[in-house]
């Protein structure tokens, strides 16, 4: 009996994230084609990157074939995990040279090729893996009726994924861009045939998940949820008119799902702000049902790219820095209600260092754009600002653009003032002090201090006074803002045994504050507490006391 392997060295794509707690569509879809050319479950194996990084590299199993995943665009930073590196996937494939590995993925096309164990694809590797299996291996594209089966029958691979069930599946709901040009940068213009799925497929692929633990959804694998299910047939500047009966279809359920408890997480992807502006009422309907179904706190990521009029005309962009704000004005009008103290759904900014028609100029502009944002009230949930790793076959990577290193600091002096100056206001209004972030995943404990995420799309970074145990969840209350993340106190929050610097991170209080409310302990009552809280917020305050609990250590 033949032995597979499926290898998820992670994804971070335009439109596809695959990063712990997330995992991609593309594990599911391999081990779903294997499962359905007849290939027994007991054969298939499931290892990340990190699982190989203990293993110093090397398969520890013989395997008939690899299959191997990885790959990102444009890199981030993440907490808790690491993607895979061109330089470690290369590593693996040297040193299991006997070992066949057909490698897919954005990974693909600059990995290493003349060791003689590996199969590059040019297509799908889910189809190369149905082929393979089914005794006819073939480089080819697979049909969005194959996902429909594919991704319902390898469901049950979640559970070999080592952060099980602390997961969040990336669910796709077609790929290709649908806009008549592409961003200069962008894989997603490399596909040739657009392609959206039904929804009842994406449902049925939902609820296969669900039957098997999975609770948290991210509708994403997409350029523009805005556009699914368009017939491409109206065009307007570009942009095909919306459907918005697709769309409302699609979350009208997923909503169900969520209000009787079996989502736990609800997450969208990407929206293409030229889409809205050019299509306003249209997209209006789409912005209303998705922000009622979402979990309140989402995201609706923009790729703006640039603010610099010049860059957006010379790669293509979506839309003109004056389009864009008009979106974010839009979404904040439509999507921006609280609920439990957190808009329910808010855009966010991409913006590229690295494209064609940059000058020292651009990043200025892009800095007064946002400071206008923030200035009109308008809110955003995450600013991302990141160099580019040009893509092969894109049309930016013929440019072979060479970046000087005053170019670089001008940037990073700029990047650093948009944190300085915009993250924080923006984090101080999405986030007000006194308001409860649940179910936090403790990821890192360091000098004292615990830092954890919700389980969610583009969630903010949380750090609490002491070190919890790692994997677990825990409420904490927003006290302060930091570069990119919060200080919090842990909910509930013990007065009689928290450490000194856990007071210490209360606004008004102090270390020598702290000192004297350690000394008092122990308080019979919370209230106790209010004494040394005169100087802090009122709305801080009343909702530490409301949080805080008296027990003391036996």
């Amino acid at each position: 009996m033949k032995k597979y392997l499926i290898l998820d060295c992670y994804v971070d794509e335009p439109a596809c994230l695959g990063v712990p707690p997330f995992i991609s569509p593309y594990p599911r879809y391999i081990y779903g084609a294997l499962m359905c050319a007849g290939v027994n479950p007991g054969s298939i194996s499931y290892l990340t990157i990190d699982s190989m990084r203990e293993q110093n590299f090397t398969f520890t199993e013989n395997y008939d074939q690899v299959f191997l995943t990885g790959g990102a665009v444009v890199p981030g930073k993440y907490l808790g995990a690491k993607i895979g590196t061109l330089a470690e996937i290369n590593r693996i494939i040297r040193q299991n040279r006997k070992t066949p590995i057909a490698v897919g993925g954005l990974i693909n096309r600059a990995v290493e090729r003349d060791t003689g164990n590996v199969t590059v694809l040019k297509n799908d590797i889910e189809k190369y893996a149905f082929t393979l299996a089914a005794g006819e291996p073939a480089d080819m594209q697979r049909t969005t009726e194959e996902i429909a089966q594919w991704s319902s029958a390898g469901a049950e691979v979640v559970k070999k994924h080592p952060w099980f069930p602390d997961i969040i599946c990336e669910i796709e709901t077609g790929r290709g861009c649908p806009r008549e040009k592409h961003c200069s940068f962008c894989s997603e213009g490399l596909i040739d045939k657009i392609e959206f799925r039904r929804s009842r497929e994406v449902l049925d692929e939902i609820d296969s998940l669900l039957k098997y633990g999975v609770t948290r959804f991210r509708i994403g694998r997409q350029p523009d949820i805005i556009q699914f299910g368009s017939r491409l047939k109206e065009f307007r500047n570009g942009f095909p008119q919306p459907e918005p009966s697709e769309v409302i279809e699609l979350f009208s359920e997923l909503k169900k799902r969520k209000d009787s408890g079996a989502i736990h997480v609800l997450n969208v992807d990407n929206a293409n702000p030229g889409s809205i502006v050019n299509w306003p009422e249209h997209s209006a309907r789409i912005l209303e049902i998705i922000a009622a179904a979402v979990t309140p706190g989402d995201t609706l990521p923009f790729g703006v790219e640039s603010f610099d009029l010049n860059v957006v005309k010379q790669n293509s962009l979506k839309v003109t820095p004056e389009e864009a704000v008009m979106a974010i004005r839009i979404v904040n009008d439509i999507c921006g209600g609280r609920i439990n103290g957190i808009p329910a759904l808010l855009p966010g900014i991409n913006l590229i260092h690295g494209l064609k028609g940059e000058t020292m100029d651009t990043f200025r502009i892009n800095y007064e754009y946002l400071a206008r944002i923030a200035e009109e009230g308008l809110l955003v949930k995450r600013i991302n600002i990141r160099k580019l790793h040009p893509y092969p076959d894109t049309p930016i990577y013929s440019e072979k653009l060479k970046i000087s290193n005053g170019m670089t600091k001008r940037f990073e002096y700029y990047r650093d003032k948009i944190r300085d100056d915009i993250d924080n206001l923006m984090l101080r209004q999405v986030y007000p002090a006194g308001t409860i972030l649940r179910e936090n995943f403790i990821l890192e404990t360091r000098d004292g201090y615990s830092m954890g995420k919700q389980i969610s799309s583009y969630s903010i970074t949380v750090k609490m006074p002491g070190e919890l145990k790692l994997r677990t969840f825990q409420d904490a209350i927003i006290t302060g803002h930091r570069e990119r993340s919060l200080s919090t106190l842990p909910v509930p929050f013990n007065i009689n045994t928290a450490p000194a610097k856990s007071f210490e991170l209360i606004p008004g209080i102090g270390r020598e504050r702290a000192s004297t409310i350690v000394l008092k302990r122990p308080f019979e009552t919370r209230e106790a507490l209010r004494d040394f809280l005169d100087n802090t917020p009122p709305q801080l305050a009343e909702a530490i006391i409301k949080n805080s609990r008296v027990e003391t250590v036996q």
